[in-house]
């Protein structure tokens, strides 16, 4: 008998395709795709075809797929996988080699973990043969679950939108994508209208099926030069956010540029140059060591590039090739050998370019085969110089980044190019890093391969870059201080208590709306793309992630705080020390749980390798959850736990999942989309490390990575005292504005809350009462951020293992009271 409530257990057919009709339109393709015989869909040598699935209001889901294979040879593949985030990560279903290629049809079915109720999930067929005369084909692919997953309708929205720079009298237009990844439609009832110069071109958002999405287009014209700002606010029926606002920001000048001038170039091309030339990278050897970094710069005299990047650049003999000198080595990595860390990983992406800039498709550290590196890159420049003979000339910032961990090698390279695929070799360096433990400089020059074609979502890509660009805080050396604030003294901030400026990454000071900026340093001159340069988080994470989670759920969910760790973990059940210790708890390292009180020393001790070095989430928590006894009433001692902020996150994951649906994510959903995507952070600051399994649980405690303008925004972010986003009196309590709740003691005049730290430093300040306490975050190796009391920000990014900062305090108190 079936009632109200109750759910038919029949497999239902949520996508199903055989290719008989001949149609793959709807499978998105690289290499070489076609539809063969409406029986197949066909791939010739390193090939993919994939289609993006909607299993939204689906449990028990579950996707078979069928292939063969012909003129296959050793080394060579066919794929069947499955993915369930967009593409990250993929599962493999199918694996078809050299001997099983005569034609022979293989199935198989597959439910990978989160597959259900899920708007993200993409089918792919991969083949990876050398040439086009090896075929893989895809048969069938089928998708089938049952119904009743929870229906809630789930609005997506960008927090704010920026658009690029314009002439005043010309326009600029952007389509903003409202999604539902809920299980029941959106309804939008409403959409207010922007006040001049922006407005509203068009808008298809009325009723949006769940897994669905609409768009808005936004015009921006601008008659007069300026910045300007508006919004727009949608009403929905979104349970938990009936109303979404959406900041829009745009700048007119005369200066402004279009996807094909984008900050163009006014230079004569009349470039001298002895390092790096043309005859160097056609024709010439790999550089028998370091050359200064202003090689790699966007010289003076640049021109407006004359050829259009668009396509894919392939690097060869990554393994073998390049020169490696070790700084330093606490844990014995490389030794005297040839060894893996000591080479680049393979390098194989899509770039496009706009204007004189070049932009990854790809940001955020890319996992890869390579045991030990995984690249970040970040956008560069390119331009002509009159010797380069008509080739453009690019600079590709780029990192490396230890797997598993957050150290960060900051490098550049190379290349010439033109529109017809000619490329030049690849010279490349590193010779910086944010990482205490583990330093060295790379260097090298190897063959490259640029195919030019269409890149998938180029435009986006672009028009997202622009406006990251536009929405950038305006910047100045912290030179420039002086002439601003007479008689400061600028060395104070950049080289606060006498640092090595070698040993200091980012270092910037911000005051009345500009961002002051120093660092850069390298072992081979100024780094040439300090915005582009990426720094890691390591525990200032703690502050950002774990604490503007928790403080955000306070915010949407009243009563977060108090929620108990024991009841959404069952990892944690096993010894009862957990039941009683809540997310605040875990958030103030006050859990209760240690083996030793000594300041760092439990999380000194060498067991600590069972959390940092596993890559998979079971042995992270089974870790966390059990190897600390309890010691202490939870919320009454302070001892510092990188895995009690591990459990905090996969509490909170598991928190927002049983309220807005099993695909939540609580960086994804929480902490990008509604505490930083509206600050305007870049696509760096998109990522966070995660476990490597299919569960891919956000440490939480480390991981983040930003460049300096998302460091500059983020600390604005926690100075402002007028925000709504983040629950208030939390948020008053860690920045210590709250004198009844200062949060627990580490160490004498320190105090740490909700993931802050604090130090009372009126003995160090003239003309201030007692007590004063100055918030900060901290990071392993040498990392501050301080949330200034006189709204203003100071920061750097260091290696030296020192945290020495009370000059910059001391000098931002000289131009405006630190008093309170």
């Amino acid at each position: 008998m079936f009632t109200a409530g109750s759910t038919s257990a029949q497999a239902t057919t949520i996508y199903s395709d055989s290719f008989a009709s001949g149609d793959i339109s709807d499978w998105n393709t690289t290499g070489t795709v076609d539809a063969h015989n409406n029986s197949a869909i066909r791939l010739r040598a390193n090939s993919s075809a994939s289609h993006i699935l909607s299993t939204a209001g689906y449990s028990a889901v579950s996707v078979s797929l069928i292939m063969s294979a012909s003129s296959l040879e050793n080394g060579e593949f066919c794929y069947g996988e499955i993915s369930t985030d967009g593409g990250s990560n993929w599962t493999t279903a199918i694996t078809i080699a050299n001997g099983d290629d005569n034609g022979t049809q293989f199935s198989a079915s597959s439910a990978p973990a989160g597959i259900d109720n899920n708007t993200s999930v993409q089918l792919r067929f991969r083949g990876t043969g050398a040439t086009t005369g090896d075929y893989c084909y895809g048969h069938q692919a089928l998708a089938t679950g049952t119904g009743g997953a929870p229906t809630n309708p789930d609005i997506d929205a960008p927090g704010s939108v920026s658009f690029a720079s314009v002439t005043p009298g010309t326009s600029t237009t952007q389509d903003i994508w409202i999604s539902n990844s809920g299980s029941a439609a959106l309804i939008i009832s409403g959409t207010s209208a922007p006040t001049g110069p922006f407005s509203i071109t068009s808008n298809n958002c009325s009723t949006v099926a769940a897994g669905g999405s609409c768009s808005i287009s936004l015009q921006f014209n601008p008659s007069t030069e300026g910045s300007f700002s508006s919004g727009i606010t949608i009403t929905s029926n979104d349970p938990d956010e009936p109303v979404v606002s959406i900041v829009l920001t745009g700048n007119a000048s005369q200066g402004g540029g279009t996807v094909q001038d984008f900050d163009p170039l006014t230079g004569s091309g009349n470039v001298s140059r002895s390092a790096l030339t043309m005859n160097t990278l056609i024709n010439g050897s790999a550089p028998g060591s370091l050359v200064d970094f202003s090689n790699y710069a966007l010289p003076a005299q640049a021109a407006m590039p004359t050829n259009q990047f668009e396509g894919s650049l392939e690097l060869f003999g990554e393994a073998t090739e390049g020169a490696f000198n070790e700084q330093k080595d606490t844990f014995r990595y490389t030794g005297t050998q040839d060894a893996t860390r000591k080479h680049l990983p393979e390098f194989n992406f899509d770039f496009v370019q706009t204007g004189s800039h070049i932009v990854p498709t790809e940001r955020g550290s890319i996992p890869s085969s390579h045991p030990e590196w995984e690249y970040v890159l970040t956008p560069g420049r390119v331009w002509n110089e009159n010797g380069d003979a008509g080739y453009s000339r690019v600079a590709l910032p780029f990192a490396l980044q230890q797997k598993n961990a957050n150290c960060i090698h900051n490098g550049v390279m190379t290349f010439l190019f033109k529109d017809d695929g000619s490329v030049s070799d690849a010279a490349y360096q590193i010779a910086s890093e944010t990482c205490l433990y583990y330093q060295f400089d790379m260097w090298g020059q190897l063959t490259a391969n640029y195919t030019p074609q269409t890149v998938s979502n180029s435009a986006l890509t672009v028009s997202e870059y622009q406006a990251e660009v536009a929405a950038r805080m305006p910047t100045k050396p912290l030179s420039a201080l002086p002439q601003d604030y007479p008689g400061t003294d600028y060395t104070r901030f950049a080289t606060p208590n006498s640092k090595d400026p070698a040993a200091i990454s980012l270092v910037g000071f911000v005051i009345d709306g500009t961002h002051y900026v120093g660092g850069c340093s390298t072992r081979s001159g100024t780094y040439p793309f300090c915005e582009s340069l990426v720094v890691p988080s390591y525990s200032s994470a703690k502050t950002v992630f774990a604490g503007g989670t928790l403080m955000r759920l306070e915010q949407k969910y009243p009563g977060t705080f108090n929620q108990s760790i024991g009841s959404y973990i069952s990892e944690c059940n096993t010894n009862g020390n957990w039941n009683d210790v809540t997310f605040g708890n875990a958030l103030d390292m006050g859990t209760g749980n240690y083996k030793l009180a000594g300041y760092m020393s439990d999380e000194g001790a060498s067991h600590t390798n069972d959390l940092f070095l596993p890559e998979d989430h079971a042995s992270k928590i089974s870790y966390s959850c059990t190897e600390y006894p309890r010691k202490a009433t939870p919320g009454t001692k302070w001892v510092y736990h990188t895995s009690d902020t591990y459990v905090l996150g996969t509490a909170m994951n598991a928190y927002l999942q049983g309220i807005e649906g099993s695909s939540s994510d609580i960086f994804r959903d929480i902490l990008f989309d509604e505490v930083l995507a509206p600050l305007g952070v870049s696509a760096t600051a998109e990522f966070t490390r995660r476990t490597y399994d299919s569960v891919q649980q956000p440490f939480t405690g480390w991981g983040l990575m930003w460049l300096r303008d998302d460091v500059a925004k983020i600390g604005n972010f926690f100075a402002d005292t007028s925000q709504s986003t983040l629950h208030q009196a939390q948020l008053d309590a860690a920045l210590q504005r709250d004198a009844n709740d200062r949060g627990l003691e580490p160490l004498t005049d320190y105090k740490y809350n909700n993931g802050f730290w604090a130090h009372e430093i009126s003995s160090d300040i003239s003309g201030c009462g007692n007590p004063l306490w100055l918030p900060f975050m901290s990071g392993y190796g040498g990392i501050s951020v301080l949330i200034l009391p006189n709204n203003s920000v100071y920061y750097y990014f260091g290696d030296d293992d020192e945290y020495l900062w009370m000059d910059a305090a001391q000098e931002s108190h000289s131009i405006r009271s630190l008093c309170q």
